[in-house]
């Protein structure tokens, strides 16, 4: 088993990074359909806010390579580790998003040239979170090595993330009756879904074993944690789902929201720890 600093500063990372991927996607698109020039460049200042979700997210996961200097031999697996391809992924959004952002400063910032560079990144986000889930398929961690892992972690993103490009496009006062209603379609779908693998899994560490133990008594607690995920999920969904009302003050709006993203992220976060309390090896 991983330690618990490990698994507390990955489980950061995956609930954090993956949601701040999507909720860019949700923000992009926003722009890419605005209105007037003046709602583009509200919603260009916001690039920001997923660009630092993502940011906090990755530097957690940096904590656990021991020293800042282990970080270097990490690319030296490019094209072969499933780890080394996640960080490069990781450090091509996060350029990418960080130049769009600073770009979008300037006094002329052409469509022309903001449009491709926001497909090109929210392109370079889906192969980010892609990445992301195929990185624990690693052969000697069975509990890790599964179908579940990676759908798991494509779930996590799109509960959360939809709900922060929610929150995102609702401070740039970038109105999208429609799109909010999709966005949030998409985050009680994932949470649905989600919660159904998570049980699936579950019941799956039964029939998996090394020679000491059963991988399901690693996470006897596994069941709770499935309830709170749903349980916060609900809730979060629900506070979103209350600020698409017609007439609603965007004080109150922009409040649920931040609440509905808590409540998500709080809610992905607790299956995250989860997962990592699952490393168990082939051997012992």
């Amino acid at each position: 088993m991983t330690s618990g600093f490990d698994e507390l500063s990955l489980a950061l990372f995956t609930a954090l990074a993956p949601a701040g991927a999507v909720a860019f996607i949700v923000v992009a698109l926003a722009r890419l359909g605005a209105a007037s020039r003046e709602e583009a460049v509200r919603i260009d200042r916001m690039c920001a806010c997923p660009f630092s979700v993502c940011l906090v997210g990755f530097i957690a996961s940096a904590t656990h390579l021991g020293t800042p200097a282990n970080a270097l031999h990490v690319f030296w697996g490019i094209g072969r580790s499933p780890l080394s391809n996640e960080v490069l992924s990781a450090v091509a959004f996060l350029f990418l998003v960080g130049a769009y952002w600073m770009m979008a400063f300037k006094r002329n910032f052409p469509d022309k040239i903001a449009k491709p560079w926001l497909v090109l990144t929210c392109a370079a986000a889906i192969v980010f979170i892609a990445c992301t889930s195929v990185a624990y398929s690693v052969d000697t961690v069975p509990t890790w090595n599964t179908t579940f892992t990676p759908v798991n972690l494509l779930f996590s993103g799109l509960l959360p993330g939809p709900l922060l490009g929610l929150l995102f496009t609702g401070l740039a006062q970038a109105q999208r009756p429609l799109g909010d209603l999709l966005v949030v379609a998409v985050a009680s779908f994932a949470l649905v879904a989600g919660t159904i693998v998570l049980v699936a899994h579950q019941q799956s560490l039964a029939l998996v074993a090394n020679n000491e133990i059963v991988a399901s008594s690693l996470v006897p607690h596994y069941p709770l944690a499935i309830a709170a995920h749903a349980a916060l999920g609900i809730t979060g969904i629900t506070c979103a789902a209350l600020t698409l009302r017609r007439g609603a003050k965007h004080h109150n709006v922009i409040v649920l929201r931040v609440l509905a993203c808590v409540f998500a992220l709080a809610a992905v976060f607790i299956t995250r720890l989860v997962f990592y309390q699952l490393h168990m090896t082939v051997g012992f």
